[in-house]
């Protein structure tokens, strides 16, 4: 038996591992006709402390600009597909203001890229995947890139 998605969430932060969410994601939308939702999520050192701590005003509107031109860029792939597409950027901690979003909005799938990394990457960080599993009320799609590269670092 097949589960339909009516709404699907991607996070999309313009990576390799997430381009390979966001063709893995639409294919399953056009696959069920559903409408898909795209986050970017500004992710600044300490959420908002990052403008507390007396960082210069510039240097958060540039990272607003990247952020919005990835996004941009992601509706637009998008669409060119004939999807149904709303962006949204949010500034955070990406788990939390993933699971936020996804609740809002009452998405019955999230998808997210997964960036292959060496053993001491995997200690030392954790995986944005497994700490969405604990937090979302809905399935979750891990998309991985082939196995030709280690990391989409660059």
């Amino acid at each position: 038996m097949s589960h339909v998605y009516r709404r699907i969430l991607m996070a999309y932060d313009g990576s390799q591992s997430g381009r390979e969410a966001l063709e893995q994601g639409a294919a399953i939308a056009q696959q069920n006709a559903a409408t898909i939702d795209l986050l970017a999520v500004v992710h600044l050192p300490s959420a908002f402390g990052f403008i507390e701590a007396g960082y210069p005003d510039e240097l958060v509107e540039e990272e607003l600009q990247r952020v919005d031109g990835i996004l941009d860029e992601g509706v637009s792939r998008l669409k060119e597909r004939g999807l149904a597409v709303a962006g949204h950027r949010r500034s955070g901690e990406p788990v939390i203001e993933i699971s936020r979003l996804a609740t809002e909005l009452k998405a019955d799938l999230v998808v997210v890229g997964h960036r292959r990394r060496g053993r001491l990457a995997r200690w030392w960080n954790t995986s944005l995947g497994v700490s969405l599993l604990d937090e979302l009320d809905c399935s979750l799609l891990v998309a991985m890139p082939g196995r030709d590269g280690l990391s989409d670092e660059g």
